[in-house]
């Protein structure tokens, strides 16, 4: 999966990508880094078929929007339904004859299977999205910022339930500001800056072309 000498301007006239050229591992964890405002919610948007795109061509080898699952930052389901009417209306999107009980959530969700949407945290409605975007069947799975709002103890856990999808011949791209919970092995690593992509590779290659094993520092001293 690639992108090449993709530009793209703002509707304000900022221009956000120039000549973007950037490649995607199938059945990995593709981690898309970069500052805020550089652009990564934007490709994902462009990747998932969300924005309307003139360059088209500059996509090559992804799948279908029907084989994409992508978990945007925002909840876009009414406060009315309850987690368990949520995820049963997502997993009714691969197969009307699937159900879910309370009983078949993880132990995170279990509680409050019957509570409605409006009455949840901002934490807790990203779980679900995510608890749903995971089971469901597709090719090429987008997270946005999927820690964001999460406690440390959840977020790892959420970050493990990914992590399990390549096993399962998938790939993933998602976009993170932590790194406490990245995967190091099987994983590939796009960085923006300045309108490109400035490295790609893997975790080891960014940490050994900075002198680091830390790859929070890599990413500091790459982006500067």
């Amino acid at each position: 999966m690639d992108i090449t000498n993709f530009s793209y301007q703002l509707p304000d006239k900022r221009q956000l990508f120039q000549d973007l050229s950037i490649s995607f591992v199938p059945g990995q964890i593709n981690i898309l880094l970069g500052v805020n405002g550089v652009g990564k919610s934007t490709l994902l948007d462009f990747i998932a078929g969300v924005s309307p795109n003139k360059q088209a061509a500059a996509f090559h080898d992804f799948p279908p929007m029907q084989q994409v699952a992508y978990q945007m930052q925002g909840v876009p389901f009414t406060g009315a339904t309850t987690v368990l009417q949520t995820l049963q209306m997502m997993l009714e999107l691969d197969d009307p004859s699937l159900s879910v009980t309370a009983a078949d959530l993880p132990a995170t969700l279990q509680p409050i299977a019957h509570t409605k949407f409006r009455h949840l945290s901002g934490g807790q409605r990203r779980l679900v999205m995510l608890e749903g975007v995971c089971h469901l069947q597709r090719q090429l799975y987008l997270f946005d910022e999927p820690e964001s709002g999460l406690d440390v103890k959840v977020a790892a856990q959420v970050m493990h339930q990914i992590c399990q999808l390549p096993a399962a011949g998938k790939t993933v791209i998602l976009t993170t500001h932590q790194f406490e919970n990245l995967p190091v092995d099987q994983t590939h690593i796009a960085l923006l800056a300045n309108q490109r992509c400035v490295f790609s590779g893997s975790p080891q290659e960014l940490m050994a072309l900075n002198q680091t094993t830390s790859l929070q520092a890599a990413y500091l001293q790459a982006d500067m």
